[in-house]
């Protein structure tokens, strides 16, 4: 069976125009996992919000609920989470892809934002934003999953989260941990002032 990419590779992530390299990892299947997502105010450093998180891979397709800072509006940051099964468990010949939506004042509901499948190589969703592309208050995160195509085989993956403000250079992209070190939460991603972005793009890797 072919893999997606070498362990070795060098992967460029095209939201934040870095790149980065796989570890080495096993011959096998990533975990089962599910993504949650986390909202914060000032600046990343108060005003937490509570982590929302889709099910399982696989127990197929799912959406989490809907997540906001301690007030439910303008959050500042936002952390994406990347969280094994616990007591392990693989991911049984499931194909998967990362979507987000996001609203303002409980309306104002935006398009859901896919990344690409995993096994086309995974990537980069689209802005995730509200219906005028200005300060949503929510997010909420998609997990779809379908069956893995004949000869493929994704033995890693981690996630990655983006705070875009237009009109403002780009934030810095955050990551989760390789699933294969356990994954985890990002740090929380900024845009360029830490201040009310317009909307958050969030990227998938895979080896």
């Amino acid at each position: 069976m072919r893999k997606l990419w070498s362990r070795n590779l060098a992967l460029l992530v095209v939201a934040g125009l870095s790149v980065a390299v796989s570890p080495a990892v096993a011959e096998a299947a990533p975990p089962n996992f599910r993504i949650g997502i986390q909202l914060a105010d000032n600046g990343g450093r108060g005003g937490f919000g509570v982590e929302q998180f889709t099910g399982f891979a696989n127990f197929g397709t799912s959406v989490s609920q809907w997540a906001g800072d301690s007030n439910n509006f303008d959050p500042d940051g936002a952390r994406i989470d990347l969280n094994p099964a616990f007591g392990g468990g693989q991911l049984n010949q499931i194909d998967f892809r990362i979507g987000g939506q996001a609203r303002d004042g409980g309306r104002e509901l935006g398009p859901v934002a896919y990344t690409p499948w995993a096994s086309q190589g995974g990537g980069t969703t689209d802005l995730i934003t509200d219906s005028n592309s200005f300060d949503p208050d929510q997010y909420r995160l998609f997990l779809e999953t379908r069956p893995l195509p004949p000869g493929v085989q994704i033995t890693d993956l981690r996630l990655s989260i983006l705070a875009v403000d237009r009109g403002e250079p780009e934030g810095v992209p955050t990551f989760t941990r390789w699933a294969s070190q356990g994954g985890g939460h990002s740090d929380f991603a900024l845009d360029a002032n830490a201040f009310d972005p317009d909307g958050f793009r969030i990227g998938l890797e895979v080896v």
